[in-house]
């Protein structure tokens, strides 16, 4: 396995921590790492799939409909 493959695949782990955190703030906090470092991890993997995966505002994140399905995708990597 590749090293880029190995960072697409810890990506994914982080955007589903995300998604099953609530926030950026209380998934970082369980990878033990900064808010900024884990929102950059997503906006990285957003811009490799060329896709949007969440809507932020300054209160909540939201799926959007590409989100949904690779989180589904993510979260069975996870099992």
């Amino acid at each position: 396995m590749s090293i880029e493959n190995i960072k697409l695949l810890r990506a994914l782990a982080v955007f589903a921590l995300v998604v099953e955190s609530g926030s950026f703030a209380a998934a970082a906090k369980k990878l033990a790492t900064s808010r900024s470092r884990a929102s950059e991890t997503v906006a990285n993997l957003e811009k490799e799939l060329g896709i949007r995966l969440l809507n932020r505002s300054t209160r909540t994140l939201t799926l959007t409909t590409e989100g949904k399905s690779v989180y589904q995708h993510a979260s069975q990597l996870q099992q």
